[in-house]
């Protein structure tokens, strides 16, 4: 999932607001399903697009595709500062599709058209018979992003503009050694440079306090030892399943830090709680934690994991620490019985370690959101999401499930 749009506003008494949002949404929904013809065939975006621009009376078969592109442009933030993003994602199958899973690649241009620029790529490969597992992700880009120091008892007042440069390259490797668990290793690399922040009155802001200084660049170098369990067939858009990782980072020393390591540790579970229609409630919850002299730009955050997937409600880098815990519950069902339209309620919440490593705040969140079936083929929805948090509100545009 590629994201989207956040704009910060005061929510008064939200919890009670998106109960009733969320309440009026589901019984809507409910009513909606109920109204179509249950005979109604799958039907996607393309589909919608063909029929209008199609010349001739006569229907043309349907055609297998072997590589599904979606493409989409959409508005959205990094820390706070909105970008332009254009999300092309191609799917495809790199064998036979009965024993083979979806692979995917998301190819990620952005920008402001002022302080913010970058193009991306990021992966999840599957071999024939699903023998390797291949993630990864290549970022160069030029960001300018708010942050607000360490702990989920962060405010406004606190925020700083931080730029930076940000070179990125993860490549993993994985092997299965069993039925759909695998074995492998990584090499990460981080390169933050041209790193500059506004320094307040005294001095002192989120980014110098932490660093000791003001460094103007860092570099993170590991290798990472993977194992992971993955019986989805689609990791685009997931019917049923269990997905696992267990993720350890070495990063030897290097100029502009120490040593450091990293564990992340992510459950998933889809449960199909319907037989002849999509209704799906997905769980997710994962530790990210870090030990040693970690760079600031490298500690674990709200959408700052590999996967970009967690805090809706809030900014990306919105809640640093050293150590995140965090969780999330998704209702996924479809609206019309062709699959085109569809619908999510969700809640999460996070916590985040302070300068003394303790953890004395959740942040809570939660919100809906609607879908629309972009590529019958790949499954892939366009998503709009509308997510609440504490005095924080987001809208959310992009492909595919957040997890």
């Amino acid at each position: 999932m590629w994201c989207l749009s956040i704009f910060k506003l005061d929510i008064p008494e939200m919890g009670n607001k998106l109960c009733i949002i969320l309440s009026l949404l589901f019984s809507v929904c409910n009513n909606l399903e109920a109204q179509i013809d249950s005979k109604a065939r799958e039907k996607d975006l393309i589909d919608i697009f063909s029929d209008i621009f199609e010349k001739s009376d006569k229907k043309k078969p349907e055609v297998a595709r072997k590589v599904s592109f979606s493409i989409i442009p959409t508005s959205s933030t990094n820390g706070g500062k909105r970008v332009f993003v254009s999300s092309i994602n191609a799917a495809f199958v790199l064998g036979n599709k009965d024993s083979t899973n979806f692979s995917s690649v998301f190819f990620l241009p952005y920008t402001n058209f002022s302080d913010n620029i970058g193009f991306g790529i990021k992966q999840n490969l599957f071999t024939a018979r699903n023998i390797w597992n291949l993630p990864g992700e290549i970022r160069i880009s030029k960001l300018a992003q708010y942050t607000y120091g360490l702990g989920s008892e962060t405010n406004e007042q606190q925020r700083v503009d931080l730029d930076y440069n940000n070179l990125r390259i993860y490549m993993n490797a994985n092997r299965n050694v069993a039925r759909n668990f695998f074995a492998g290793l990584g090499f990460e690399y981080d390169n933050y440079y041209n790193i500059s922040s506004v320094v307040a009155p005294n001095g002192e802001n989120a980014y110098t306090k932490y660093e000791s200084g003001s460094p103007n660049a860092s570099t993170a170098l590991g290798f990472n030892f993977n194992i992971l369990h993955d019986n989805r067939k689609n990791s685009i858009n997931p019917a049923d399943g269990w997905f696992s990782a267990l993720i350890y980072r070495i990063n030897p020393l290097s100029a502009s830090a120490g040593q450091w390591t990293s564990l992340y540790l992510d459950l998933r579970k889809y449960i199909r709680i319907h037989s002849s229609s999509r209704k799906i409630i997905a769980i997710s919850g994962f530790y990210w934690g870090t030990d040693g002299t970690v760079p600031y730009l490298n500690l674990p955050g709200t959408q700052l994991e590999f996967y970009g997937r967690s805090g809706r409600g809030y900014s990306a880098g919105r809640f640093r620490g050293k150590e995140m815990l965090y969780v999330e519950s998704e209702y996924r069902f479809d609206i019309s019985k062709d699959g085109f339209w569809g619908g999510v309620l969700f809640i999460n919440a996070q916590s985040l370690s302070d300068s003394n490593n303790n953890f004395t705040a959740i942040n809570p969140a939660g919100g809906f959101g609607a879908r629309i079936k972009f590529n019958k083929t790949s499954e892939t929805n366009l998503t709009l999401d509308f997510g609440f948090g504490k005095d924080s509100f987001g809208f959310y545009i992009g492909l595919g499930e957040f997890f």
